[in-house]
């Protein structure tokens, strides 16, 4: 084998690992590239209100009261 032609296969072979490590590069970038989309989506959305609890409040009194025993200590 030339001269040539062994650094041809050593310079492909090379070009094959750094083919399949820039896969990995690409996914872990669009992961947290994504992950930040819905963070920001998250954070937008508890900013405008959509986790706030608006039924509760109105049906609240309409729950019956639990009755609070207290302790006396000193009896």
């Amino acid at each position: 084998m030339s001269y040539f032609k062994k650094i041809f296969t050593i310079i492909f072979e090379l070009q094959i690992i750094r083919q399949d490590m820039s896969v990995i590069y690409l996914l872990l970038t669009l992961s947290i590239l994504v992950a930040i989309i819905f963070f920001i989506a998250f954070i937008v959305s508890v900013k405008n209100g959509q986790y706030d609890d608006s039924y509760t409040p109105s049906v609240r009194m309409l729950f019956d009261d639990e009755l609070v025993k207290e302790d006396n200590i000193n009896n």
